[in-house]
């Protein structure tokens, strides 16, 4: 007969374990944001198979007029279901250009790409 094995887990979306809920090395998972964690030798609660490189990020560009944006998503911020498009965590950059296409302002907010147009830019 199989043993099954039961790792600390959890279906509230956002919850991570604390440091006195999980053992050194041992393991435990969020099923509802599908990420799963440990503890190092220093009793830090981490996050495993993240990316810890700033630079691991979505980049995504649209025009609509004289306006272009940029969108910048970091992979830790990617929802766990959903469209990443509707994620509230990007950083939106608007460049304005004139009929002769300089730029002529450039602003950012934070928000989802989804609704880039309607965002408040400063």
């Amino acid at each position: 007969m199989a043993t099954v094995i039961q790792l600390l887990r959890t279906t509230v979306p956002g919850r991570v374990p604390t440091a006195a809920q999980v053992a050194q090395g041992s393991l435990a998972l969020n099923l509802a944001d599908r990420r799963l964690y440990s503890k190092d030798h220093t009793n830090e609660v981490f996050r495993l198979a993240r990316p810890r490189d700033p630079s691991d990020y979505q980049l995504l560009h649209a025009v609509d007029g004289a306006n272009l944006y940029i969108g910048r998503l970091a992979w830790d911020d990617y929802p766990a279901t959903g469209e990443p498009d509707d994620s509230t965590a990007w950083t939106i950059y608007r460049i304005t250009t004139n009929s002769a296409g300089d730029v002529v302002s450039e602003q950012s907010a934070t928000g989802a790409w989804s609704n880039k147009e309607s965002l408040t830019y400063s």
